[in-house]
């Protein structure tokens, strides 16, 4: 019996604008940087496309590296749903929502919507006035800062939920159904970030999985890139640094803007850093002072314009007292805190305890007790509870100093600051 696989492959393959030859190169530089070999063809893809042949597993992972896909997905949706489809009203690319609540545990937290079955042809037409409504209604609560947004997490989720909702259960047209897919991939990448704030990692990561999908559904590049780098952060956070490696040497491989470029090479710094990696960090370093300093017509995207001298100074400064190199360290992270705009209090606070670490090396106790107590009180206000774990990890360090001047009311505040997160 002929393999189904064809048609889709040729669909996922046409929507990202490539030939058989390019998705051939592609897999190639996959194997690559596998530091595996592939003798993948474009007559090979043709004979996938034709029904000939059907992939092998490893073929298959290199097809999924290729189209950004996560290798998770070839096991729960097996070949070939886990391709891309940009047109489907079921399936791969639209959200299935039971699925998505079993993945993330929120099943509690998400109304059920009950609807009786139709035909594809029976099913409410979604139009641009709907589109630009729900993008006006939910695009604010995605750029809102940190201390305010804690407040509308719920709003967020039934936001994303109302969305994904269209996708799974109306019709729509390819344009409109890229535009939702763009808004859901949105509303996904925030909704991670308030679970990875409070530190809860698996529900971040199921939430980034989701915006992928939906940032490959809308052909968005520049989100696919953000999402990466969301990842990469959170690789560092959970000491993953090798796979934020991975994940930035893939999204490095693609064109994006300067600013994008930037900051991808920061999370490759601080990935290389953390793995003792000297040389590399620095060389990844320097390309992001580089990639920033280039000037574009072009806007960076939304998400990475906040990329500024100050990220690289206090993440380059971070950098270097990973390495070892206390005193340098702190020069870079003191002048990027005074660079940075106050707004960014979460990024204030994260940074903040960058500096502490670095004067505790340097014996300054009593000064890394108040540069602690300052990043608390930021984080208690913003609900960022993986900043208050970040402060309470450096404060343990505290407990033999007790009789320095702030240390005691330090090691109290953090205590009560555990017991209420």
């Amino acid at each position: 019996m002929a393999d189904p696989g064809g048609r889709r492959l040729r669909v996922a393959r046409e929507m990202y604008g490539w030939s058989g030859a390019d998705l051939a190169s592609r897999m190639r530089d996959a194997a690559n940087r596998r530091d595996r070999r592939s003798g993948c063809t474009r007559q090979l893809i043709s004979d996938w496309e034709l029904d000939k042949k059907r992939p092998t597993w490893e073929s298959q992972i290199l097809l999924a590296d290729a189209f950004d896909v996560p290798e998770a997905m070839l096991v729960t949706h097996p070949w070939p749903n886990w391709l891309p489809h940009p047109d489907e009203e079921e399936g791969n690319m639209s959200l299935n929502r039971r699925d998505f609540i079993v993945v993330t545990g929120m099943a509690a937290a998400l109304p059920a919507i009950a609807a009786a079955p139709v035909s594809a042809t029976e099913r409410p037409l979604v139009g641009a006035e709907t589109v630009h409504y729900l993008r006006t209604a939910a695009l604010p609560l995605t750029t809102m800062p940190t201390v305010e947004r804690q407040h509308v997490v719920p709003l967020l989720d039934s936001s994303l939920t109302t969305i994904t909702g269209l996708l799974e259960n109306a019709r729509y047209d390819t344009r409109t159904g890229v535009a939702l897919n763009r808004l859901a991939g949105q509303l996904a990448q925030t909704c991670g970030w308030t679970r990875f704030d409070i530190g809860n990692q698996d529900q971040a990561g199921a939430l980034w999985n989701q915006a992928l999908k939906h940032a490959k559904a809308a052909g968005d590049r520049d989100m696919i890139s953000s999402i990466v780098a969301d990842f990469a952060y959170q690789g560092l956070w959970t000491n993953n640094a090798e796979e934020s490696v991975r994940l930035l040497e893939g999204a490095l491989a693609r064109p994006m803007h300067a600013t994008v470029r930037s900051l991808l090479h920061l999370r490759k710094a601080r990935a290389h850093a953390a793995l003792g990696e000297a040389a590399s960090c620095r060389h990844h370093l320097t390309k992001s002072e580089a990639e920033l300093a280039r000037t574009s017509a072009e806007a960076p995207p939304s998400w990475a314009a906040w990329m500024s001298e100050a990220d690289i100074e206090i993440d380059g400064g971070r950098c270097l007292i990973d390495l070892g190199e206390q005193a340098p360290g702190m020069k870079r992270i003191d002048r990027g805190l005074s660079l940075l705009t106050k707004p960014r209090s979460k990024t204030y606070a994260v940074f903040q305890t960058y500096r502490a670490e670095a004067l505790l090396h340097q014996g300054q106790v009593e000064e890394a007790a108040s540069v602690l107590s300052s990043a608390l009180e930021t984080a208690r206000q913003i609900g960022a509870n993986r900043c208050i774990d970040q402060v309470a990890q450096i404060s343990d360090r505290l407990h033999n100093h007790r009789s320095v001047v702030g240390v005691d009311k330090l090691l109290l505040s953090v205590k009560a600051a555990r017991t209420a997160a």
